[in-house]
């Protein structure tokens, strides 16, 4: 109280200082305490979730599908067949067959590229088939997305 009563006899310019001060203080000290985990404080602001490796690739196949559709009859103009297989095939190693491996990827439904693709890929180490016809991507593949999406 007598602390109170000694500021009426500040001049005004110096209260409105005090009380500037006070109020910023109070939020240092709020803030703290949100850092510290005491209760009543300001929600402390967390950095973003970092992407699965995953979610990365569905993302740039996403995208990429994105563009072909807006480039319309010119899409073919921004395929790159062995990318998007190898995309498509590392996000979703469940589909069953070529077919289902092309459309995934947004290809042509024409096969006989894609499956050309699918072969080379195959021949090259990336993806492997099983004895029932499913692809997946090899140790290989799966090494180099995920440190092509760590670096993203």
């Amino acid at each position: 109280m007598t602390s109170d009563l000694r500021l009426l006899h500040w001049p005004e310019e110096d209260r409105a200082s005090f009380t500037q001060f006070t109020a910023v203080m109070t939020d240092v000290q709020v803030r703290i305490q949100a850092i510290s985990g005491e209760a009543g404080g300001v929600p402390v602001p967390r950095p973003p979730r970092v992407p699965t490796p995953r979610e990365c690739a569905a993302m740039i196949l996403r995208h990429r599908r994105h563009v072909r559709a807006m480039a319309g009859p010119d899409g073919d103009l921004f395929g790159d067949p062995a990318w998007e297989i190898v995309l498509a095939v590392y996000v979703a190693q469940h589909l069953q067959g070529d077919a289902a491996i092309l459309d995934a990827a947004g290809l042509p439904g024409d096969g006989v590229a894609g499956t050309r693709w699918i072969d080379l890929l195959i021949a090259r180490d990336w993806i492997e088939r099983s004895e029932d016809g499913r692809l997946s991507a090899t140790a290989k593949c799966r090494a180099i997305l995920e440190a092509y999406f760590q670096r993203l």
